[in-house]
C-alpha cells in the first residue's frame, strides 16, 4: 500500500487566466489530490506576485512531503529560495 503524503499546492494565476478560472483550476486539481494525499494548504497568487509563496515558505514545511506547483517558478530569488528549503525540509517540488 502506498503511503499517504502530506501535500501543500501552490499556484501562480498565468497571465490570461482571470481568478474564477484559477480558482476552477486549483479545484479540479485539489480533487485529482486528495484521493491520493491529505492536502495541508492551498496557496494562489495573483500572475507575477509571490506574496503566498512566502507564506507558504513560512508554514511548518517539515510537516510538508510534497509541494505542487502548476509552473515553474521563473523569479530567480524565489526559485533557489524554494529549492534551498526544499533540501533542509525534506520536501519534493512537482511541476504540473
Amino acid at each position: 500500500m502506498k503511503q499517504v503524503a502530506n501535500v501543500a499546492i501552490y499556484y501562480q494565476q498565468l497571465k490570461e487566466e482571470d481568478l474564477a478560472q484559477a480558482v476552477d483550476n486549483v479545484i479540479r486539481l485539489i480533487q485529482q489530490l486528495e484521493t491520493l494525499h491529505v492536502i495541508k494548504g492551498v496557496f494562489l497568487d495573483n500572475f507575477n506576485e509571490s506574496t503566498e509563496l512566502m507564506d507558504l515558505l513560512n508554514s511548518p514545511l517539515s510537516e510538508i512531503d510534497i509541494i505542487y506547483i502548476n509552473k515553474p517558478i521563473i523569479n530567480e530569488f524565489d526559485n533557489a529560495l524554494i529549492s534551498q528549503l526544499s533540501r533542509t525540509e525534506k520536501f519534493q517540488i512537482m511541476v504540473l
